[in-house]
């Protein structure tokens, strides 16, 4: 199954695969709390500042995934389909275009922001 998502990543709007990450866990091992997952796969401190905003309402790990090694982030939702991703490498798109709207769309402003 697919979602029609804004966003050309091929993960985007899929259910998110169970990655096998560097801590010996699993991706589903970071999914219980109930909010969604913003999953840094570069140490990209732009990509947390993005999500820091969203205290409570995304949680943010860091950590790396050898099987995939072309994906920089993904932002999965509570119901674990991915809402946004990134690859790294010379083709890719900037490693935090279309996070924060895809942060908006989901999960609303960012904590600070007045409207």
């Amino acid at each position: 199954m697919r979602y029609k998502l804004p966003g050309e990543h091929p993960l985007t709007g899929r259910s998110t695969p169970d990655l096998e990450l560097t801590d010996g866990g699993r991706l589903a091992d970071h999914l219980h709390g109930g909010r969604a997952l913003l999953l840094d796969l570069t140490d990209n401190p732009e990509l947390r500042a993005l999500a820091a905003g969203y205290a409570g309402r995304v949680d943010i790990l860091t950590t790396d995934c050898p099987s995939r090694p072309e994906l920089a982030a993904i932002l999965v939702r509570p119901d674990g389909f991915t809402a946004w991703a990134a690859d790294t490498g010379a083709h890719a798109l900037t490693p935090t275009a279309g996070l924060a709207e895809a942060l908006e769309e989901w999960f609303g402003v960012p904590d600070g922001t007045v409207r």
